[in-house]
């Protein structure tokens, strides 16, 4: 039996026909045929009222209908004992809830959205992988660390998405698409929840975080973060103690706390005092001891050795005949 060709009559009528098709199965094909018709030519007729409410909903479950169907045709009721259908019973609920005014409004809604879905798919198709990849760059991806390929894919990949949701597909076809769809769209949100875009940079060059102010306590910062101590040298390379520092300004110069350490120890802040008792900040390096709580001295160092440095050469002066020093080839008087 074929499905109805009749203009307008849509893919749930087409279903719907092959399920009471398959209630009439036990019967003589040409008895079979003769009904089938008959509803093939209603359902034709309801496509043209043009009424969205769905044929379950208006003709019954295809059982009860084909029981009807006999039932007219004073023919006997399909003898083989069988469980109900629970298929018509869930395809009934599923149908009054498409059935429902505001199904029927984000039906609607999802229709007239749907080309600016098939632009966001296109781009997801490209984003999504380059994001995975560490090479995201808003708003034209860099596939491969290029903006250029980016610019060349990203419209080539909407422009097949649009393609392809213009087309009529397969039941199936469309049913892969929507769930692959749905997965990439779902990707991207976890990414985005994640915050897990990168920028593209080149991979021999690593860029450094960049503190525009102090942040909390830590009054002082580098292009590398928070600075907690400084230490100070001479100019002959030997390490200097208890050196004071200021600003540009003749302020005290303050650093950071830095309470653990690299060995997985806590110390505690040991600053020199004045005269008067009150301990100097500003005097480096800064002086750690180890926590009594939670510094055990069996397995942290008692002290923190100075991290090896670069110290620069500086020229040594050479002596003169009047001053004992001078720039080479200036005699005194």
């Amino acid at each position: 039996m074929s499905s109805p060709t009749a203009p307008g009559v849509t893919q749930e009528a087409r279903d719907y026909l092959a399920d009471v098709e398959r209630e009439l199965a036990d019967l003589p094909a040409e008895e079979s045929a003769a009904l089938l018709e008959d509803l093939e030519q209603h359902l034709a007729a309801l496509a043209e009222e043009g009424d969205d409410c769905p044929v379950v909903i208006r003709l019954g479950s295809p059982a009860a209908y084909a029981e009807e169907l006999r039932a007219a045709a004073g023919l006997p009721a399909r003898g083989v004992a069988r469980p109900p259908v629970r298929r018509d019973e869930l395809r009934r609920t599923v149908a009054e809830l498409r059935a429902h005014p505001f199904a029927r409004e984000v039906s609607r809604l999802w229709a007239e959205l749907r080309p600016a879905w098939w632009v966001l798919r296109g781009y997801l198709v490209i984003a999504v992988p380059c994001a995975l990849a560490g090479q995201w760059d808003f708003p034209v991806p860099a596939p491969l660390g290029s903006d250029e390929l980016g610019l060349l894919l990203v419209p080539a990949a909407i422009a097949g998405s649009v393609v392809l949701g213009r087309r009529q597909l397969t039941p199936v076809t469309a049913r892969l698409l929507t769930g692959a769809g749905a997965f990439l769209a779902l990707v991207a949100f976890v990414l985005a929840a994640d915050g897990t875009s990168y920028p593209s940079y080149d991979p021999g060059y690593a860029y450094p975080a960049v503190y525009d102010q102090a942040v909390g306590e830590q009054p002082l910062v580098s292009r590398y973060g928070p600075v907690t101590d400084v230490l100070p040298y001479a100019a002959d390379g030997t390490p200097l103690e208890d050196v004071l520092l200021y600003d540009q300004d003749g302020r005290p110069l303050q650093v950071g706390f830095q309470e653990w350490w690299a060995d997985g120890c806590a110390r505690v802040l040991r600053q020199p005092l004045a005269a008067d008792g009150v301990p100097v900040p500003h005097a480096f390096p800064q002086t750690y001891a180890l926590d009594p709580v939670f510094g055990d001295p069996a397995l942290c160092d008692a002290t923190v050795a100075r991290p090896e440095v670069s110290v620069p050469t500086f020229p040594q002066p050479v002596p003169t005949a009047a001053t004992g020093t001078g720039p080479a080839g200036v005699a005194g008087d």
